[in-house]
């Protein structure tokens, strides 16, 4: 999108899905609506502008209106902001997805199914040269739309970045900042990265429907949803060997890891978040033997087990259907409660290592991660690509589809940091400062348990 382009255009960002369970969190962190957050005092007055030219959208009006309940012209905190306008809008009308996009600067997305409710919107953000950011974790879909218009966003200049919610912005922007750390000290490339994720959160039900349709997605778009390195990425040994190794597929196993003193096995969003570090990677270039692994920590060997088993032999799509239409999970729209939020927090550990065995470490960490902290994380990143775009690199090279780090990089993790997330970098034996982090994790977590809701 050139200057020009931007100076004619009314609105600088956009909200699309305002009103789901996470878009609605968007919406109340842009307003400044303390009351709808538990996990983090609010910091968005700190970070977001009073003249934004900002619109919200939606398919229903009345769901729209409800999300402004608590808009007042200047919050608690004595920040002001512009009262946002609606726009109406299904997600196949092309006329009148178009006509905002075309509008606007920034769109934000957050209706999902992507595949489902978004494609047409990205679709015209590549069209218009608008710049696109989303909590999408559906890989897959991703995938296709780089197939389909890759060379159309360079073209535009448009950045589309999907992942950057809690998938994968701990991941992306931790790997990124701990690599550059490492190789700028050293002078050699990484080889590997191993992120150890803890966290304590609930999940909504627009996160099961996404669930769902990811693997119909991959199949129906001829695209293999399993494949490690479906973004790019791969190490150049594999690739002149054309085999993986085991270490590039699935961690589904449990063990006991003495780098940071715990009981490790799969993590839920490891799928995720490993193919966006790997397209890191062949992005910015980390190494060319480079690879990343992403496991969970746990406190019991037994709970180790039992998330092993669960990820071995999971329940069929059918029989999670079946939970959501008998209320035993939630359903589109839900999410966990303000006291569950309450009492979550999330922590990244992710400790590079490079080509001569020289280690170093760095922590990510924030509160409720599924959907408070995505919420913040997305805005934020689109407020970057608005607010500094002279020092996000993925503008200054032309758009194209991108990660949190090629695109937003360190604008965003100092947009992060200023609104509550930490980011730190320790040096010494990473063994030893991972067992210090991971340990702390749940001193603190065991503080949060004992936190009660704000209202």
């Amino acid at each position: 999108m050139n200057n020009s382009a931007n100076d004619e255009r009314d609105l600088d960002l956009v909200i699309w899905g305002a009103t789901g369970f996470t878009g609605s969190l968007a919406v109340s962190y842009l307003i400044g609506d303390a009351t709808k957050f538990h996990s983090f005092r609010l910091r968005s007055s700190l970070t977001v502008p009073s003249s934004l030219r900002w619109a919200i959208a939606g398919r229903n009006r009345t769901k729209l209106e409800s999300t402004l309940t608590n808009f007042v012209p200047t919050n608690e905190y004595g920040a002001s902001i512009n009262k946002p306008e609606l726009i109406v809008c299904q997600a196949d009308d092309k006329t009148a997805i178009d006509a905002f996009v075309k509008r606007t600067k920034v769109v934000v997305g957050f209706a999902g199914p992507f595949v489902k409710y978004s494609d047409r919107v990205v679709q015209s953000c590549v069209e218009s040269g608008t710049h696109w950011v989303d909590i999408s974790g559906e890989v897959a879909w991703h995938r296709s739309l780089i197939d389909r218009f890759y060379h159309q966003a360079k073209r535009s200049g448009a950045c589309i970045v999907s992942h950057c919610g809690y998938d994968s912005i701990p991941s992306d922007l931790g790997t990124f900042l701990v690599v550059e750390e490492l190789r700028d000290t050293k002078k050699l490339p990484v080889e590997k990265v191993v992120n150890y994720q803890q966290g304590i959160s609930g999940m909504s039900g627009g996160t099961l429907a996404t669930g769902l349709i990811q693997q119909e997605t991959g199949s129906s778009a001829g695209i293999d949803p399993n494949h490690p390195f479906l973004l790019g990425g791969a190490p150049s040994s594999l690739v002149s060997a054309g085999r993986l190794q085991e270490e590039d597929g699935k961690f589904s196993k449990s063990c006991f890891d003495e780098s940071v003193n715990s009981w490790i096995g799969p993590f839920a969003m490891a799928e995720i978040n490993n193919r966006v570090v790997r397209r890191s990677n062949a992005l910015l270039g980390y190494g060319s033997e480079f690879r990343y692994t992403e496991v969970g920590v746990y406190r019991t060997e037994n709970e180790a087990k039992k998330v092993s088993l669960r990820t071995r032999y999971p329940p069929p799509p059918s029989k999670i259907r079946e939970m959501i239409e008998a209320g035993r999970l939630p359903q589109p729209g839900q999410g966990p409660s303000p006291k569950q939020r309450a009492k979550s927090r999330f922590q990244s550990t992710v400790v590079a290592t490079n080509t001569v065995g020289d280690t170093l470490f760095g922590v990510v960490k924030g509160g409720e991660c599924g959907y408070e902290e995505t919420a913040k994380m997305a805005v934020e990143a689109g407020l970057a690509l608005l607010l500094d775009s002279e020092a996000c690199p993925g503008l200054i090279t032309g758009g194209g589809f991108l990660t949190p780090s090629a695109c937003m990089g360190h604008a965003l993790i100092r947009r992060l940091q200023k609104a509550g997330i930490t980011f730190k970098i320790n040096g010494g034996d990473a063994k030893i400062s991972g067992k210090d982090a991971v340990s702390q994790f749940y001193k603190d977590a065991n503080e949060a348990s004992k936190l009660k809701s704000r209202l």
